[in-house]
């Protein structure tokens, strides 16, 4: 991944941006840059999301071909819902379908960024190829393609698009990125360039990591009330006490195959979940943590610093 830079940048020029899809996150983006001062149009199927958009002095456009039309970069924000619990694309490539389509006779260069929340793999083995196929040309001389996944809470969206505390940027080409990081340049925000499959797999990790830790603090809660104590106080303590959580420590323990070994973790793991078992309370994570611990440790072949405590 591209080391971040955080950087003073001045404001960039207006650029013209598509939205298609005006949820919660396609909502945010495009308000989030007409505040900006970039010339935004939004595309929606719902109609009622659109009549709101306009009444509240948006641009609209009746047609993904007329959105893309009045555009220099088409920002795809369409949701990808689970079909028995598998992500279901067919939302967002038909939608990069009709894109491609509309980008077939258009002769200047046009960027293509979807903030779908997508699996490693889908913007170069499935968005990409779908464009390519409705535009009837390549990728990178007339149309560049990006993945900028969101990082925004429903509640709280649009103040979080416009104070990012990072920006992701995967790329397919310089001309695609550079593009994409004008548009970001007036947020301050440190911005990282990477591939689309970083990119992709970045979002799916902080999702992934914010539901693991609340699932462990649940698993801890219910500890705390088998044993008597008050789990917000032991909670409340945690951001100035574990090492994961500490603002001074925010990169320990995160980066992948390295088993923690030591005086106290393996000790204390084991003694805990042997603690509650004892006292008819199974705790599937925490048992989840040991067993992961110990096929990393096995999978060493070679000696290697150890996370210790």
């Amino acid at each position: 991944m591209a080391v971040d830079r955080a950087r003073k940048l001045e404001e960039c020029t207006s650029l013209r941006i598509a939205v298609i899809a005006a949820g919660v996150v396609g909502k945010a983006t495009g308000v989030g840059l007409a505040t900006k001062g970039h010339d935004v149009v939004f595309y929606d199927l719902d109609e009622t999301k659109m009549a709101q958009l306009h009444l509240e002095g948006y641009q609209t456009a009746s047609s993904i071909p007329e959105a893309v039309e009045k555009s220099s970069i088409t920002m795809i924000c369409v949701p990808t819902p689970t079909l028995d619990g598998s992500i279901d694309l067919r939302p967002l490539l038909s939608v990069c379908a009709e894109v491609g389509d509309s980008l077939r006779k258009r002769n200047s260069y046009h960027l293509v960024t979807v903030r779908s929340t997508i699996p490693p793999g889908t913007t170069r083995g499935h968005v990409i190829p779908q464009i390519e196929l409705s535009a009837e040309t390549r990728i990178g001389t007339k149309i560049g393609v990006c993945h900028n996944p969101e990082f925004l809470r429903e509640k709280f969206a649009l103040d979080d698009f416009l104070h990012p505390g990072a920006v992701v940027i995967g790329e397919t080409g310089k001309a695609a990125g550079d593009q994409l990081e004008s548009l970001y340049s007036s947020f301050g925000s440190p911005i990282t360039r990477c591939s689309v499959e970083t990119s992709e797999m970045v979002k799916y990790t902080s999702n992934l990591f914010n539901a693991a830790k609340i699932s462990f603090f649940n698993e801890i809660d219910r500890a705390c009330k088998t044993v008597g104590v008050k789990s917000e106080e032991v909670s409340r303590l945690m951001p100035r006490l574990a090492l994961g959580l500490r603002d001074d420590l925010r990169e320990w323990g995160i980066y992948g195959g390295r088993p923690f070994e030591g005086m106290c973790l393996p000790k204390d793991l084991d003694a805990f979940i042997s603690f509650m078992e004892a006292r008819g309370v199974n705790l599937p994570m925490l048992s989840a943590v040991k067993q992961v611990n110990e096929r990393i440790a096995k999978e060493q072949k070679a000696p290697m610093i150890l996370i210790n405590a």
